[in-house]
């Protein structure tokens, strides 16, 4: 899943209402919402930047995922 980070001014959430499901843990400060019908997390508010969202880039039409290079960081391994 690419990932990337928006304002609220920079995103426009087109959903049907009722579509979207709310996760919330521990603190409740970040929002992980998933598509009720499928599952997949098209963004979530971040813990980091409250008011500020990680988009699901592969749930934008108008982006091309296949041509994003991806480079795999796993936390432990140095690049």
């Amino acid at each position: 899943m690419s990932m990337f980070t928006l304002s609220p001014e920079e995103l426009e959430i087109d959903a049907d209402s009722g579509s979207l499901s709310l996760y919330q843990f521990d603190t409740k400060v970040a929002k992980h919402y998933f598509c009720k019908t499928c599952g997949i997390n098209p963004f979530n508010e971040t813990l980091r930047m409250p008011g500020h969202f990680r988009i699901n880039l592969g749930c934008i039409d108008e982006v091309d995922t296949d041509g994003i290079e991806v480079v795999v960081f796993d936390g432990k391994n140095l690049l």
